[in-house]
C-alpha cells in the first residue's frame, strides 16, 4: 500500500514522469540510474522547484514510462535515491523543452535571486564585494519582482560570470557580512538574456563600476528604472 500512495492515478499516462521529494541537488546520473531499468532515458531536467529537489524524466517510449510506474505502484518497496523515497507521478507535458533562452546559456550577465531577504537587506555594496572574487564586476542593478529580491550582475565576459554562477549558485552571503537581523540568504543563479545594463544613475539599487563620473540619482528618481525588466526565475 505505501507504494500506491505514491502515484496519482488521475492523470493520463506520458512519457515524461515527475519526480517529487528528491535529495538536494539530485543529479542527472542518479535518475537514469534508477530509471534505466525500465527502458531508454532520452531527456531530463534536474533541480527543479523552489527547493529544488523535483525534477522530469523523459523516456524514448511511453510504455517505459508506464512500466516504471505500474511497478513501483505494487512494489512494497518505493522507489529510493540515497536511502530517500521518491514520489513518481505522470506528467502532464509529454516531452521535455530546455528552453535554452531562459538561464541555460551562458551570457556576461547573471540573474540572481537571494531568498530569505527582504528588499534592502543585502546592499549593493556586499553583492559587490562577493561577486567580485571572479573578477572585475562591470555593472549591478536590483529589483523586486513576484519571485523575491534580485540582482542583475554584469562581467565582462560569459567565462567570468559561469566561474561565479558555478562557486556561487545554491551558497549563502557569509553572515559577517550582513546586518544582525539579516538570517541565512541562499543565491539562485541563472544567466540573464541581456548582455549590457543600461544603468542611467549611481544608487542604492544600481551601480555602474565603469563609468565613476555617472551622476548620483535624484532622490526622486531612485535609480530603479535602469532599464527594461525582463527576466524571471
Amino acid at each position: 500500500m505505501s507504494g500506491q500512495q505514491q502515484f496519482r492515478y488521475t492523470q493520463t499516462p506520458s512519457r515524461v514522469l515527475h519526480f517529487r521529494n528528491l535529495p538536494w541537488e539530485c543529479g542527472e546520473e542518479e535518475l537514469i540510474e534508477l530509471c534505466k531499468p525500465f527502458g531508454k532515458v532520452v531527456n531530463t531536467k534536474c533541480c527543479v522547484g523552489a527547493n529544488r529537489n523535483q525534477a522530469f524524466v523523459e523516456f524514448s517510449d511511453q510504455n517505459q514510462a508506464i512500466s516504471m510506474v505500474a511497478y513501483y505502484a505494487s512494489s512494497s518497496e518505493p522507489a529510493q535515491i540515497r536511502g530517500k523515497t521518491v514520489y513518481i507521478q505522470y506528467s502532464n507535458r509529454q516531452e521535455i523543452v530546455n528552453n535554452k533562452s531562459t538561464g541555460d546559456v551562458a551570457s556576461n550577465v547573471l540573474l540572481v535571486t537571494i531568498e530569505g531577504v527582504e528588499a534592502g537587506d543585502v546592499s549593493i555594496d556586499v553583492l559587490h564585494l562577493v561577486f567580485s572574487a571572479f573578477g572585475f564586476v562591470h555593472k549591478i542593478a536590483t529589483f523586486e519582482k513576484a519571485s523575491g529580491f534580485q540582482a542583475l550582475v554584469q562581467f565582462s565576459d560569459p567565462d567570468t560570470a559561469s566561474q561565479a554562477r558555478t562557486a556561487l549558485d545554491g551558497r549563502s552571503i557569509p553572515r559577517y557580512l550582513l546586518a544582525e537581523h539579516v538570517g541565512l540568504c541562499h543565491l539562485r543563479i541563472s544567466f540573464s538574456a541581456h548582455t549590457d545594463l543600461n544603468v542611467r544613475f549611481q544608487s542604492h539599487r544600481s551601480r555602474d563600476y565603469t563609468n565613476p563620473q555617472l551622476p548620483v540619482a535624484p532622490s526622486a528618481m531612485d535609480g530603479g528604472q535602469v532599464y527594461h525588466m525582463r527576466d524571471s526565475l
